[in-house]
């Protein structure tokens, strides 16, 4: 079976950052009206700056969380590692694959990303909602859809080759155990004919 390796696409950190912008600017905004209550100004410019002096770490989070993403699809299951400063990795075997979800928001589809959603039975949820794993920034999410889905298909009923010659197998086997089963019946009714048969010459000759 192929390994597909991927990374998501460098627009999910670009939406990463338009995100914690949108916080930003929002956050400033807030803050501003500190300026016209009564509240010394340096009060409130402090403010403002300890605001933002607390999301350049997370600037530099999104890099380093966007590069440490890594999506596979192997002869195992559906993969992710991933982690700025916990690692996290992930695998979800085929055989509990339940559901594969694609999502796309009005930003994503700006971008033309989407969000694949693969659920098991024990984490179902609306739309992906508590997938068991999430390939966030892919690009070609109905391919990769499609291939997870077939490779959940292959893995549920794996005909190939063996598997056909196994159903040839299997419908030898049965043709041979009918005619058998067949032949046994029709041997059982000419036995049965001959007894009656005896029977019947033994009261002609009384």
């Amino acid at each position: 079976m192929d390994v597909i390796k991927f990374k998501p696409e460098k627009e999910l950190k670009t939406l990463w950052l338009i995100t914690w912008t949108v916080w930003v600017v929002a956050g400033v905004l807030l803050l501003t009206p500190l300026f016209f209550i009564g509240i010394e100004s340096w009060i409130a410019l402090t403010s403002i700056f300890v605001y933002i002096l607390i999301l350049i770490p997370v600037l530099i989070w999104i890099n380093a969380a966007f590069n440490a993403i890594e999506y596979c699809i192997d002869d195992e299951g559906v993969k992710m590692k991933g982690g700025a400063v916990w690692k996290k990795h992930v695998t979800v075997p085929y055989s509990k694959i339940t559901n594969v979800d694609v999502t796309q928001g009005p930003m994503q589809r700006y971008f033309n990303i989407g969000t694949i959603h693969v659920q098991t039975a024990g984490a179902g949820g609306q739309q992906g909602q508590k997938a068991e794993l999430r390939m966030n920034g892919v690009r070609d999410i109905e391919k990769i859809r499609d291939i997870i889905i077939k490779k959940v298909k292959d893995a549920t009923y794996p005909l190939g080759s063996t598997g056909e010659e196994k159903i040839k197998l299997a419908e030898s086997v049965s043709t041979k155990d009918s005619s058998h089963a067949g032949s046994q019946v029709f041997e059982d009714i000419l036995n049965e004919l001959k007894e009656i048969k005896v029977l019947l010459g033994k009261r002609e000759e009384n």
